[in-house]
């Protein structure tokens, strides 16, 4: 009797968002696919034995040392990436272009504190050891390759003006998921999509029928919208996917960690004028509240916009 033909590889794209809700800094969409042989429920086991979670659970404001030394890693061991400063990393996850980044800004000061500060990584601790470059090994002999991987940053300036022309950030957070989706087609082809909840929207088909005209709904339930969609594959929006979709939760310790960062790059640039600074998360606490107002006098003597600061 011959063999049972092996299961053809399936790639799994994972799409999810940081920063949506904070004061300031960049909301960033992340994308990440996996490609495997092994089932989706098996694959989930693999990835959480490899340490691949969901960023609010393995990420903190302040506590990145162990994310980022298990991000350096999977890039090393799985993409051939061993960026040695922040912008080298951009240069080589961020869609459409590192470039891209800097298209909206206005002439002076402002780009300076997203830009200007040098940053070598790793950034806040010692880097990968070999147990971080182990688990990212014990992925590719589990059968599991990290294929895919991209990242779309909307500044604080690119929202304020999405504002302005009647653009929720939901609105913003869901045209960067497709612009992804569409990218990630064409560089992986066939794809599984799963992406996080856009908030508390349940009914995508208008928004992906603007982007892929031939669209169709399979699911709406309270915790899944699921969609086929010609020239990608399957589309789905999950309820805690991050916690439960392991390229979703590759996806989360991305963009959770590039967030983290951007947040450092500022902070670094205003550090150097303001004597003490503590360091802020963004999001709506005192001690972020204490930042903006510790840096208010810098910024107006050097003439930076609040719109390219503060959402």
């Amino acid at each position: 009797m011959a063999s049972p033909r092996p299961t053809a590889p399936t790639r799994f794209a994972g799409l999810d968002e940081n920063g949506l809700g904070p004061r300031l800094g960049p909301l960033l969409v992340t994308a990440c696919a996996l490609e495997t042989r092994l089932p989706e429920e098996a694959l989930a086991a693999v990835a959480r034995r490899a340490r691949i979670e969901d960023s609010k659970a393995r990420c903190a404001h302040g506590a990145m040392a162990s994310v980022e030394a298990q991000v350096l890693a999977l890039l090393d061991v799985h993409r051939g990436l061993r960026p040695g400063t922040f912008d080298a990393l951009l240069a080589a996850l961020h869609h459409p272009s590192a470039e891209d980044l800097r298209a909206p800004c206005p002439a002076g000061e402002a780009p300076r504190q997203c830009f200007s500060a040098p940053l070598a990584l790793p950034a806040f601790g010692p880097g990968p050891a070999e147990t971080d470059r182990e688990a990212a090994r014990s992925l590719q002999r589990e059968g599991v390759a990290w294929v895919y991987a991209r990242a779309s940053v909307v500044c604080a300036g690119r929202l304020n003006a999405a504002r302005a022309r009647g653009q929720s950030r939901f609105d913003v957070d869901l045209s960067r998921m497709l612009d992804l989706v569409a990218e990630a087609s064409r560089a992986c082809g066939a794809l599984d999509v799963t992406c996080g909840r856009v908030g508390g929207r349940a009914d995508y088909l208008p928004a992906l029928t603007g982007r892929f005209a031939l669209a169709q709904e399979l699911e709406r339930s309270p915790r899944c919208s699921r969609y086929r969609v010609p020239g990608v594959g399957a589309v789905a929006w999950r309820v805690d996917a991050d916690a439960t979709h392991p390229a979703v939760a590759l996806a989360s310790m991305v963009g959770k960690y590039l967030r983290e960062l951007w947040m450092e790059r500022q902070h670094r640039y205003y550090a150097l004028a303001v004597d003490g600074l503590g360091r802020a998360s963004g999001y709506h606490d005192p001690v972020t509240a204490r930042w903006v107002e510790a840096t208010r006098l810098v910024r107006a003597q050097r003439g930076i916009d609040g719109a390219c600061f503060e959402r």
